[in-house]
């Protein structure tokens, strides 16, 4: 029998062309991606080292439920932060917590799949010291304090210095005056800045 290895190579080509035609056997690997950026309020500078918790929350049918720490990931000195996972690894109860010290938690925060982009602000902490000093400049035996923060005073404590934690980086209201005629208020509007204590002083 006579070879013909022309027509075996082309045989073998038109194979591999048909081959090639026919759809992909593999499925491409879905991916969920979480990205974005962290800044401070107020300053809008960025957040280096906050930790952003990947978290799966595990529901109950009899009410109880749970939550898993899945993943952690910590913002660079830009305040952005980069991270994919094969999409089968982020179960469909997932969310965010956002934290770092000296700054207020940001908490659920859904994830979806794909790309999830989270910009975010964390707001700073921040005090609020408020000083009464019972000195007969208005006579009053007891003050009410109010607005952002409450509590009361009496002349009979002396001075007195109460501390609040607070957002920072905004304007905060005071208003105190006679708890015996609460129409009549001293208001006070100041701009408290994170990361420090703020004085308030009150004579009456």
């Amino acid at each position: 029998m006579k070879k013909r290895p022309f027509f075996y190579f082309a045989l073998l080509v038109l194979t591999v062309g048909w081959a090639l035609t026919l759809p992909a056997c593999h499925k491409d690997n879905p991916k969920t991606i979480i990205q974005g950026r962290i800044t401070e309020f107020g300053t809008n500078l960025p957040v280096k080292g906050a930790r952003i918790y990947l978290l799966c929350y595990d529901g109950s049918i009899f009410g109880g439920s749970s939550s898993t720490l899945s993943d952690s990931i910590v913002t660079d000195s830009n305040g952005e932060f980069y991270r994919e996972y094969p999409q089968e690894d982020v179960c469909g109860g997932s969310y965010m917590i956002v934290y770092k010290e000296g700054y207020f938690k940001r908490d659920g925060i859904g994830v979806t799949t794909g790309t999830n982009n989270v910009v975010i602000s964390l707001d700073p902490e921040a005090w609020l010291k408020v000083v009464t000093i019972p000195d007969g400049t208005n006579h009053f035996d007891h003050i009410g304090i109010g607005g952002d923060f409450s509590f009361e005073a009496f002349s009979y404590q002396g001075t007195k210095e109460v501390f609040f934690t607070a957002h920072g980086n905004r304007n905060i209201t005071v208003r105190w005056g006679p708890f015996s005629d609460p129409s009549l208020k001293f208001p006070s509007t100041f701009y408290i800045s994170g990361h420090d204590t703020t004085t308030y002083t009150i004579h009456y």
